[in-house]
């Protein structure tokens, strides 16, 4: 599964607005309520968050968690116009952020995995970064993707 197949472009969002982490992981939800508790998600995410902020550094945080309701992971690419506190681990702010939902069933932990490695691979390249902060639209993200996975 390609990561540039999982995100569609109503599932990226460009230069929203947040002044904390909580409001960051609360845009994010908003792009994915469909089938899904926001409350339940939301809630999910935080408590995550209590256990180790998911900011991975150069920029980016990756806020995930497993749930129930999700058969297939389920990712959301956001920008925020301004960098956001998140606690990462190299203390700087994020602008870039990858919301992963996994499903909790055993057999569907691969694709879920796969999912998360691939995202930190294509974060660790300060050029995919900068691509994707200079990105313009939905569709640029998402090629910029595809073209780096590739």
């Amino acid at each position: 599964m390609r990561l540039s197949e999982v995100i569609n472009v109503d599932r990226v969002l460009i230069d929203f607005d947040a002044k904390t982490k909580e409001d960051a992981i609360g845009r994010l939800v908003a792009a994915v309520i469909n089938g899904f508790d926001r409350e339940t998600v939301l809630s999910a995410l935080l408590e995550r968050e209590k256990l180790g902020s998911t900011g991975v550094g150069h920029g980016v945080a990756v806020p995930h968690v497993r749930l129930e309701a999700v058969e297939t992971p389920v990712v959301v690419f956001g920008r925020s116009a301004a960098p956001v506190e998140f606690d990462a681990i190299d203390e700087e702010p994020c602008r870039l952020f990858f919301l992963v939902l996994g499903p909790t069933r055993q057999e569907a932990q691969e694709a879920y995995l796969q999912t998360m490695a691939k995202i930190s691979r294509l974060m660790r390249d300060s050029a995919v970064r900068e691509a994707l902060v200079s990105a313009e639209t939905g569709a640029q993200v998402i090629r910029t993707l595809a073209e780096k996975e590739a």
